[in-house]
């Protein structure tokens, strides 16, 4: 194991790197948790070449992951819950989660109705695309979705703890049984970010509550949590107007589900009161729990759905069930949480089971309801997703927000290359130049280690996992997409090991891999990445080595095909003077190039040499950025804006880089030429749409530049060439594979876009 640590600039301080090789990932964490060394930032470099880590040496064994900028600690300690096999699966594969409550198990009804209707529940949330979570704590053991079984023990426990805020911690401690509240439920679901929660009502204000402050912990939970709570409203054995009234002050949006703004009554249609808002359907909802989350409101969400009509019950025959139960539980001392297990049993009793079946007829709609909200929320994170860190996009804690990369080439202008013009082709391509695309850069294995277990110890433990595998590297990834576009026209000149790796490498597209590119006793280089049971990534491992093996003489073992080839394609990963080699006889032949930086201290190796000059380069802001003060290292300005910083960079890497495609997250794309009268850099705008059900977003930044220089080579002018990427970068998100199989030119470029 190679470790090496060096001082980078980070932000406003100096922070040291880590950076190593290996072929053990025990070894490395055993080494993190011996020195205790707080992993303060995990800095996955854009396509995996290699990974850093900032730390500092502060005694606590601590990972901490990025969101949004922000830096979320993880505890050494063990998480206060366990995961069932079908959330922990769930959780890897990012598919949308429903929490459920359990105390509707062990004192809202009574046995066996009780458990048939916890597993119809459960089923009909799986009907609709979600995945249940039931919630309880058993043995003291918080558990997010029970098994058939442990629904079973809970229908028919005995002595089963309601489980709200003030109960969890007693019951974890002396090892008992609970059955979580709405309260307990919501607590669980913030914990194990669950963000939505289905429920048959919520607590409130108890009738003469104005006397007795009897106030459901329920509504405090919602002012503080970020969870959409899927209900039929408040119990109607309580004071729906003064809760409406508490939850308004904590904060929290109340929304009727359906056209009416009439708020429910649990077992009947209407209350009387009038919800401030209504939804139209779980599309809506989902929106509103979006957004919610976006503005870091931290409170949260209510979504009332009355009971289907033809379940509802009667509201007089209901009301005078209620007030007589409310009496007799006067008369006989009972209050607190004990209050409504005993109302709601005797309500039953007095209405002859009737107010039971409403009751799981309600808790079943809310569930078809709550299940289709978690599948419209998740749409919307995925979509998220596609625009902060797809067509190429990460997010980071860059002044600008999610920025990334696109496709580069080099050489010296050529004619028809200078004009700005969307008229003409981007390009003008030397027509005896017939042979296959030259891509010349970095093949890897990219593996993900998703742990089935809630908290990774650092102590050199086994973690149960799953483990999947796919092609990987940016020159390999582009090479594979232009080889599919192109019928097979495409040549990958890289370096592999002669082992397993390597045959798997080939084997993706056979003759993509150009002869002589296996290395004897050569270890193919390999990406890991160890993701947490919700799908985070913790750790990144690279064994990027044999990149070095990229040498001169094996480019000019094959000088013909670059002759021959109509553009070139570098990735960040080739070894400098190899880079500098094929950039001088590219200028020389006046050849194209295309040069993907792979990451921002990767992206100045084509200005190293002030006789180079690229066609093509699509860095994002940050290396951008890096290029720019590259070339001036004193660089100063104040920018007030995303395109200002833009155009100030441009203007300055334009002098050697004559196309810069520059994406921007959810802004979309900009392409930067130099206008030939004013000298001034012009830039052109491409927006993004927003694409749903994303499947993988790791190759999709090497397939948008792939199909951009599809675009070049078919002599397209610059919005068709970002038309046809984004139409490719779409295939690939789309697909589980880092490269779709089924790419071709006419998926990508059909006659309704030319």
């Amino acid at each position: 194991m190679r470790i090496e640590v060096t001082k980078q600039p980070y932000g406003s301080n100096n922070i040291p790197f880590l950076n190593y090789s290996t072929e053990n990932t025990v070894s490395i964490i055993q080494f993190l948790s011996k020195f205790g060394c707080g992993l303060l930032q995990t800095n996955l470099f854009k396509h995996r070449s290699e990974f850093k880590m900032a730390y500092r040496l502060n005694g606590i064994p601590k990972l901490v992951q990025r969101n949004l900028g922000f830096l979320r600690n993880y505890s050494e300690s063990r998480h206060p819950f366990v995961y069932s096999k079908e959330v922990s699966r769930a959780k890897s594969e990012n598919m949308p989660i429903v929490a459920l409550e359990s105390t509707i198990i062990t004192h809202g009804m009574p046995y066996p109705q009780n458990l048939e209707t916890a597993l119809e529940v459960e089923n009909i949330i799986r009907q609709r695309g979600a995945v249940p979570a039931t919630v309880a704590i058993l043995k003291g053991q918080l558990t997010v979705g029970l098994t058939e079984d442990q629904l079973r023990y809970l229908a028919q426990a005995k002595g089963v703890i309601k489980a709200s805020r003030r109960d969890l911690a007693y019951i974890a401690a002396a090892k008992l049984d609970g059955a979580t509240t709405v309260a307990g439920t919501i607590i669980a679901s913030e914990l194990a970010d669950i963000p939505v929660f289905v429920t048959g009502g919520i607590g409130g204000v108890h009738r003469e509550g104005e006397s007795t402050l009897d106030i459901s912990a329920d509504l405090n939970e919602l002012g503080r949590s970020k969870t959409l709570v899927v209900c039929s409203g408040i119990k109607s054995i309580l004071d729906i107007g003064r809760t409406l009234e508490y939850l308004e002050t904590q904060g929290v949006c109340v929304c009727s589900f359906g056209e009416s703004n009439e708020f429910p009554a649990f077992y009947t249609v209407r209350s009387g009161h009038r919800a401030p808002y209504s939804v139209a359907d779980a599309k809506h909802a989902a929106r509103i729990l979006h957004e919610s989350h976006r503005f870091h409101l931290n409170s949260g969400v209510v979504i009332a759905v009355p009971v289907p009509r033809r379940d509802a019950m009667d509201e007089k025959v209901i009301e005078e069930a209620i007030n007589s139960a409310l009496t007799d539980a006067k008369r006989k001392g009972i209050r607190g949480k004990e209050v409504t297990p005993y109302i709601l049993s005797n309500v039953s009793e007095a209405t002859s089971g009737t107010s039971l079946e409403t009751n799981i007829a309600l808790i079943k709609n809310n569930a078809r309801v709550g299940a289709d909200i978690a599948v419209e929320f998740k749409k919307l994170k995925n979509a998220d997703n596609v625009n902060d860190s797809n067509i190429g996009f990460r997010k980071g804690a860059e002044n600008i927000s999610n920025f990334t990369r696109t496709f580069h080439t080099s050489s010296n202008t050529r004619s028809g290359a200078e004009n700005c013009g969307d008229d003409t082709p981007m390009l003008a391509l030397d027509m005896k130049a017939d042979g296959d695309v030259l891509v010349i850069g970095g093949a890897n294995v990219d593996r993900t280690y998703r742990v089935s277990e809630d908290t990774i110890q650092l102590d050199g433990s086994t973690h149960a996992c799953v483990m999947d595998q796919c092609g990987g590297g940016v020159g390999r990834n582009m090479a594979e997409a232009l080889w599919r576009l192109r019928g097979g026209r495409t040549k990958l000149l890289t370096a592999i090991g002669d082992d397993a790796d390597g045959k798997y490498l080939e084997e993706i597209a056979p003759g993509l891999i150009l002869n002589g590119c296996v290395v004897k006793n050569g270890r193919t280089p390999t990406y890991a990445a160890v993701m947490d049971s919700r799908g985070e990534c913790l750790l990144g491992l690279g064994d990027m080595a044999l990149h070095n093996d990229i040498t001169v003489d094996r480019v000019n073992n094959n000088m013909t095909l670059l002759e021959r080839a109509p553009l070139v394609v570098l990735d960040g990963n080739v070894p400098q003077i190899t880079m500098d080699h094929v950039l001088e006889q590219c200028q020389r032949l006046r050849k194209p190039v295309f040069f993907e930086p792979t990451d921002r201290r990767k992206a100045t190796k084509i200005l190293q040499n002030n006789e180079n000059t690229v066609a093509f380069s699509s860095p994002n802001v940050a290396e951008l950025r890096a290029m720019a003060t590259f070339l001036e290292p004193n660089l100063r300005g104040s920018l007030t804006s995303d395109l200002e910083e833009i155009k100030l960079l441009s203007k300055i890497v334009a002098k050697r880089v004559q196309y810069l495609i520059v994406t921007a997250g959810s802004k979309g794309v900009f392409i930067v030429n130099k206008n030939i009268t004013t000298k001034e850099p012009l830039i052109s705008h491409f927006p993004v749409d927003y694409i749903q059900n994303v499947e993988n977003v790791s190759g999709a930044g090497d397939c948008f530049s792939s199909g951009f220089v599809l675009g070049v080579l078919l002599g397209l002018r610059k919005s068709l060439c970002v038309r046809i990427a984004f139409e490719t970068a779409k295939a690939a998100l789309l697909c589980k594979k880092t490269v779709p199989q089924n790419l071709n030119v006419r998926l990508v470029y059909p006659k309704s876009i030319k």
